[in-house]
């Protein structure tokens, strides 16, 4: 049963990269459009599903229990894990969310939730395909994390910064907001998850913590239906650099501009004008 549903997921990855290429492939990438950006998406969230399955991950999120019955009465694992969801939570839905900009991109709470819910699945997956790989090594187990903290920490963040946040999500961030979820949701995220593996070897409830967090992420950036049209704050800048990396939005003023009201010292000016993004670009060739 296994094979079958990741022969599935084989045949969607080969449908959705082919028409990719019929579609969109060598198109100028000068404008957020969310079909091909959707598509993008699902190509990445297959091979993260296909890894999971060739590291073992896949069968032991399906064949491990949620949780022994030795650690649903051991107060330890039980404070570890209410602990674990509620910083999820508050990181994400609270100060992730706070410190995003949506421009005027309107509300789609089904499908940036059915986007959340694949996003999180696959970077979960993702993350215990590492940890189990590493642990292939036979090193300590505490090596065993630290390389997996290590290639995780340097995967995501310039992954999404060269990538994700250029070709698959609208621009949402600034380069304050950026700094911000870096140390306040990202890093903390990945720390306390992973030791959270690493202690008690939960993993479809590890996976669920990243499913928390990217659900709240879609919905609080508001991420688009793949038939929603686009404005242009929705397009991603970059800087001018051998290997291009997103800017993030960068106001005129931030004090005063409309969608930066997480700034210190910002106050709403009814004269405040819509200013286009003035961040530096250079690389807007489809990938």
């Amino acid at each position: 049963m296994l094979r079958v549903f990741v022969g599935s997921i084989a045949l969607v990855l080969i449908a959705l990269i082919a028409m990719y290429v019929m579609q969109y492939r060598g198109k100028p990438w000068t404008a957020f459009a969310a079909k091909p950006a959707w598509i993008r998406a699902g190509i990445y969230f297959c091979v993260c599903w296909l890894l999971s399955y060739a590291s073992g991950g896949m069968e032991l999120i399906l064949n491990s229990p949620i949780a022994t019955s030795e650690q649903l009465s051991n107060p330890r694992w039980i404070a570890y894990t209410a602990a674990a969801y509620g910083f999820i939570f508050m990181a994400y839905s609270v100060v992730w969310v706070r410190y995003t900009v949506l421009f005027n991109r309107p509300k789609k709470p089904f499908m940036s939730t059915v986007f959340g819910v694949l996003w999180g699945t696959s970077s979960g997956q993702l993350f215990l395909a590492v940890w189990l790989t590493a642990n292939k090594l036979d090193v300590p187990e505490w090596t065993a994390w630290l390389i997996t903290f290590g290639v995780l920490g340097a995967w995501q963040p310039n992954f999404h910064n060269i990538y994700w946040d250029h070709y698959i999500a609208p621009e949402h961030d600034t380069p304050l907001t950026q700094r911000i979820k870096a140390l306040g949701c990202h890093i903390p995220n990945l720390t306390i998850t992973l030791t959270y593996l690493a202690i008690w070897d939960n993993y479809l409830i590890f996976v669920s913590f990243q499913v928390v967090a990217c659900v709240s992420a879609s919905a609080g950036m508001r991420y688009p239906a793949p038939w929603s049209a686009s404005d242009e704050h929705d397009f991603a800048h970059r800087s001018v650099a051998r290997i291009p990396r997103c800017t993030g939005y960068i106001p005129t003023d931030p004090q005063s501009d409309p969608y930066t009201p997480f700034y210190p010292g910002w106050k709403q000016r009814e004269d405040a004008l819509q200013q286009p993004p003035t961040a530096l670009t250079d690389d807007v060739r489809s990938p």
